[in-house]
């Protein structure tokens, strides 16, 4: 299992998609799926980062928590905030996110409230999701 905790800042998240990239890897995942995975990732931590908390928050409370472990047949990856929640369904100028995240992954599971946010990514591996066929 892999455990981050990172400032919600934009210059963090590289960091967090070249770790979980690597997790994701190193478990077996094609090139096709761990680039899926860092696109959703990207999706869900830049939402921290971008809607999370407000301009008031104390720097230190903005973080951004990732959990991500293998599961049988399958990754999980938590995304994790401790703000103010979103609305949900989420306006829909401000929810391609999720639809983005939706069409990559295999499961996406949000939970928000006032103590934060929590999106979970599954992925399972595929190794023809590219392939053609003639």
């Amino acid at each position: 299992m892999l455990h981050l905790i990172v400032p919600a800042k934009a210059e963090y998240l590289s960091l967090v998609r070249l770790v979980v990239a690597s997790v994701a890897g190193e478990v077996g995942f094609t090139d096709d799926n761990v680039a899926d995975i860092k696109v959703a990732l990207s999706e869900a931590s830049t939402n921290v980062v971008r809607h999370a908390y407000p301009e008031d928050c104390d720097r230190e409370k903005k973080t951004v928590e990732i959990n991500c472990y293998e599961e049988p047949g399958q990754l999980r990856i938590e995304v994790m905030d401790r703000g103010r929640g979103i609305p949900l369904p989420p306006p829909a100028t401000e929810g391609l996110g999720l639809g983005i995240m939706g069409s990559l992954m295999d499961q996406v599971d949000v939970e928000t409230g006032s103590t934060g946010t929590s999106v979970v990514l599954v992925k399972r591996p595929s190794t023809d999701r590219h392939s053609f066929h003639a």
